[in-house]
């Protein structure tokens, strides 16, 4: 795969992105060859309805148990610019309310030895190569087991979930967005506006990460400093910028690697198709 090859943050586009209104719902250009919490749990049930059937083949169930409820921001640019909505920062601070994973623990499914083995295709012990002439009940266990058989059924002999061109995107347009001069501009004037209600950051990801506020649940010092990192955004348009910014250089790099993302998209959307198919005949 392509080394993903960002815009310079000096070029035109980057330097004078519109000014954009503010959105309830804003999307990058990036979204579209990623995958949104939907597909991706569409691609978790089919996978697991693959795994299912292949170990079905040897006699063993497969019950991975409920479903726990779901975690993590609401969508892909939720909290990508840290908390923007006064109420929930209100009510919740930098923490993620009913859907933080802090208070959701997870609790992997067990499976027997002949279990672990069809579903790895590796021998107990023996995790770091495959054994290929392995069998259960039997029958040869697939290469990588059903894990592998279910990815293969997905994605065939790509990887399964967005590429790794997306995936590159996705990461550099953020990191080099906060090098632009209008992306820093806005920081200064946010900081300020923070300073003005008694907080010191230099930035929203400081204000995030601040140690304080990594407890299990929000403080009342938490909540406070979260309801002024909104107003400070509204008030200088810190969110509004670096969407525009952000989206600017995303355009670019797409442009400039066409090929790569039209193959990315194609790949999405047999994964999808499949997902459907087997969904569909389960």
């Amino acid at each position: 795969m392509p080394t993903t090859q960002l815009p310079s943050a000096q070029s035109p586009s980057a330097q004078s992105p519109s000014a954009l209104p503010a959105s309830a719902d804003p999307h990058l250009p990036i979204e579209t060859y990623l995958f949104s919490e939907a597909e991706t749990e569409k691609l978790a049930r089919a996978g697991a309805v693959l795994r299912k059937a292949c170990l079905q083949r040897f006699g063993l169930d497969y019950d991975t148990g409920p479903a726990g409820p779901p975690t993590g921001p609401r969508t892909f640019m939720d909290r990508r610019y840290g908390v923007t909505d006064q109420a929930e920062a209100a009510a919740n601070g930098y923490h993620l309310g009913d859907r933080d994973p802090r208070t959701h623990p997870v609790h992997p499914p067990q499976f027997s030895p002949e279990q672990q083995q069809v579903l790895t295709g590796h021998l107990p012990g023996k995790t770091g190569t495959d054994d290929t002439k392995l069998q259960v009940n039997g029958l040869p266990v697939p290469p990588g087991g059903c894990y592998d058989e279910a990815k293969r059924g997905l994605a065939g002999s790509g990887d399964l979930g967005p590429s790794d061109v997306a995936q590159q995107a996705d990461f550099q347009t953020f990191k080099a967005s906060l090098s632009v001069p209008q992306v820093t501009q806005a920081f200064e004037a946010w900081s300020g506006c923070m300073k003005d209600r008694g907080y010191s950051y230099p930035n929203p990801m400081d204000a995030i990460s601040d140690p304080r506020f990594l407890a299990d649940s929000p403080t009342p010092l938490e909540l406070q400093v979260a309801t002024a990192d909104v107003t400070c955004k509204q008030q200088v348009a810190l969110t509004d910028t670096w969407f525009a910014v952000e989206t600017s250089l995303q355009k670019e790099l797409i442009a400039r690697q066409q090929a790569d993302f039209t193959a990315a998209s194609a790949a999405k959307n047999e994964q999808l198709a499949k997902a459907d198919a087997v969904l569909r005949d389960q």
